[in-house]
């Protein structure tokens, strides 16, 4: 069964074609899988970040190893997909930092927005 709390949702992010990142309104992303049966692998949570209240937008390198966040205090929020464990935590806007891509093409840039108006690109 899924929580209440994932109820709220905020963005689905697909992953490889085999899984399914979400926001969810409880301060953590939550993975589902998406191959054969939809459901939630428990052991995919990202924890660390703020969100509660906010649309931030989940994303993964192009090579799945990582997962990446904004949150409401503005950092932009990296974890490793493997170990759930978060790798790193910067300060990237002043205020909250609703979006956060990865270039498809050049995999060591990262693409962030915040509601301070700024547009970042992180190398």
């Amino acid at each position: 069964s899924v929580s209440l709390s994932l109820s709220a949702l905020t963005l689905l992010f697909p992953l490889a074609d085999k899984w399914l990142l979400c926001q969810s309104m409880d301060n953590q992303i939550c993975t589902f899988g998406a191959s054969d049966r939809f459901r939630q692998n428990r052991k995919k949570t990202f924890k660390g970040h703020l969100v509660a209240g906010y649309a931030c937008q989940p994303d993964a390198s192009p090579d799945g190893l990582f997962v990446i966040s904004g949150d409401s205090n503005g950092f932009l929020c990296i974890w490793d997909f493997k170990t759930c464990k978060m790798f790193s935590k910067i300060k990237a806007h002043d205020d909250v930092c609703i979006g956060a891509l990865w270039n498809p093409n050049e995999t060591s840039k990262v693409v962030t927005c915040g509601w301070d108006g700024l547009i970042k690109l992180w190398d």
